[in-house]
């Protein structure tokens, strides 16, 4: 109960401080999650999703991981092509697991990982990748330095989202 009490405090205090920095120029420069409006800016909800993933890390001691956009772009094209071939797994019929995906796309990394979930937010789906061991490994893994975030709304609007760690 504590640590949840402390997860929800941690999280009202970050949503307040990109509440109120979100008019200043530099301090949303200090944000790995701030949008950049380019065809590889992130959604408004994965820009939510790597907040909420960076505010359960702080939560822990943990330092934030670096938003790359290729690997965003990446967990995009997977959280899509769940939604478009109606399936939901971590070994996608297109591109196979997470590794073969990397590859398939010409990404380096030394380690990977992969998170998905399917619910009706981003928060829901963070949410229950955290109450999961082993999505919660891949959260809170000293392992990696990177992370991509990737959304797709279904056709009743739920989420799809990916989080794919690299180091």
């Amino acid at each position: 109960m504590k640590a949840e009490k402390h997860t929800f405090l941690v999280k009202m205090l970050c949503l307040f401080l990109l509440a109120s920095s979100s008019s200043g120029a530099q301090a949303a420069n200090h944000s790995p999650f701030v949008a950049h409006y380019t065809t590889a800016s992130l959604s408004a909800q994965e820009q939510t999703a790597g907040n909420l993933l960076n505010s359960d890390r702080a939560a822990y001691g943990l330092p934030a991981l670096t938003l790359d956009p290729e690997l965003c772009r990446i967990a995009r094209i997977k959280s899509e092509d769940m939604r478009d071939n109606q399936y939901f797994a971590h070994t996608s019929p297109t591109y196979g697991n997470v590794r073969d995906m990397l590859d398939h796309f010409s990404y380096r990394y030394s380690a990977a990982g992969e998170n998905i979930a399917h619910h009706a937010t981003v928060a829901k789906s963070q949410a229950a990748l955290l109450s999961s061991p082993g999505h919660r490994r891949n959260i809170l893994s000293s392992a990696y330095t990177k992370v991509g975030i990737g959304v797709a709304l279904d056709r009743n609007g739920y989420v799809y989202l990916t989080q794919i760690f690299c180091r």
